[in-house]
Formats: C-alpha cells, sequence, structure tokens
C-alpha cells in the first residue's frame, strides 16, 4: 500500500503509534492530532529515532491544510484505531471526512479508516439509552478522578454514509480485528489467533470496522 515514493498522512496520530511504524518506508510522512500533548510525543519519539522530516501538525486544523498547500496533497490518509468516534459532534465529523478527502491527491488519493462496531462494542451502554450509536461511559485516570467519556460507534451503513456525505467512494469494508484491541496490544498469541480469524470474519463481527476508499 506504501512505496519509497508515497506521501502519507496519519490523521489522529496521538503518540505515533502507526507513523513511527513508516520510517525509511515512505517518501514524505506527516501526523496530525489535536491534543498538544500527543504532538509533543510524537515529535520527541522522531527525535529519538533520527526522523528529522516527519511533519508532526496541529492542533488547530489550519496547520494540516497549510502543509498540504505547501507541500502537496497525500497518495494515502490514515485514520485508524477509532479515531473518528472520539469526534462525537456530527458536524466536526463531516469536517474532519471532508479534510482527509481534501489532503488527497484527486482520483488517486486513498483513505484507510477504521472505526468501533456498533454491534460488538458498549452493549450495556447502549441498552442504556444510547442515541444513533453514541455512547458514554466513565473511565477513572491516574489521578484517581471519574471522568465521562463519549463515543461515536457505527455500523457498516453508518460508516459508508458518512464517507459518501464527504466525497469518498467506498472500495471495500473488512475488519479491523476480531478479538478486543486490549488483547491484541498486550499479548502476542491473542494476535496471531486474530490475524488467523480476521481475514476470514465477516465485517458484522469485527471488533473494528475497516474501510478503503478513493477520492
Amino acid at each position: 500500500m506504501v512505496s519509497p515514493q508515497s506521501a502519507v498522512l496519519d490523521f489522529g496520530c496521538g503518540s505515533g503509534r502507526y507513523i513511527l511504524r513508516l520510517q525509511g518506508l515512505v517518501g514524505r510522512a506527516a501526523g496530525f492530532d489535536v491534543s498538544p500533548a500527543a504532538l509533543d510525543t510524537v515529535r520527541s519519539r522522531a527525535m529519538s529515532a533520527g526522523w528529522d522530516d516527519l511533519a508532526v501538525l496541529g492542533p488547530e486544523a489550519a496547520d494540516l491544510d497549510r502543509h498540504v498547500q505547501e507541500r502537496g496533497p497525500f497518495d494515502l490518509v490514515l485514520c485508524l484505531f477509532g479515531v473518528l468516534g472520539h469526534i462525537t459532534d456530527p458536524d466536526a465529523r463531516a469536517d474532519a471526512l471532508a479534510r482527509m478527502f481534501r489532503a488527497l491527491k484527486p482520483g488517486s488519493g486513498r483513505l484507510l479508516i477504521s472505526v468501533p462496531n456498533r454491534a460488538r462494542r458498549f452493549r450495556a451502554e447502549q441498552a442504556a439509552g444510547a442515541r444513533d450509536g453514541l455512547v458514554h461511559y466513565r473511565r477513572r485516570t491516574e489521578d484517581g478522578q471519574d471522568v465521562v467519556l463519549h463515543y461515536q460507534l457505527f455500523d457498516p451503513a453508518k460508516l459508508a454514509q458518512e464517507l459518501a456525505a464527504a466525497g469518498f467512494t467506498l472500495r471495500k469494508l473488512s475488519c479491523e480485528s476480531v478479538l478486543p484491541e486490549s488483547w491484541l496490544l498486550h499479548n502476542g498469541l491473542a494476535r496471531w489467533i486474530d490475524s488467523m480469524l480476521t481475514p476470514v470474519c465477516p465485517v458484522r463481527w469485527g471488533y473494528g470496522i475497516c474501510a478503503e476508499a478513493t477520492c
């Protein structure tokens, strides 16, 4: 999917989980995020790895737009690990997808995006009255504070609808994983089992839904 000539953007790059793995594999790379703390982490990790020309963009969306104007559009945009699900306002989510669309090369650019599957996630919260897949849940922070978080869940039809509204042409839907992501992060056997299950499972069974789309 990538080559030494590819230009790749990680939209919602967080601490660099995906973008930093592309060092030496692509011609140009950029990570965008709205979290200043995440951007500081990416910069530090890129510096430690000797990746001086990784573009770290944000927290303002205009930083990404300016980069595209100055350096040109991307061949591939990544929006993975449920980034879109954390944008719970529909207008803001539509704006984010439109910005990804504009960041891609017209006619040949590709988007690889994954979202949380409504059929597999937060079932108790949904049963308690979630509206259109928007759930609210509690997490305890490191300093012992309880915070309420919000998450937008998707089914294949909802993801396809929002991609189409942003101008994308959907090419493929698949499972991002079958086993929960927390298992995959810390268990090599779980990752191996998941690698066997994911290619053969229906999309509706996925813990996350992955889509490939073009502009």
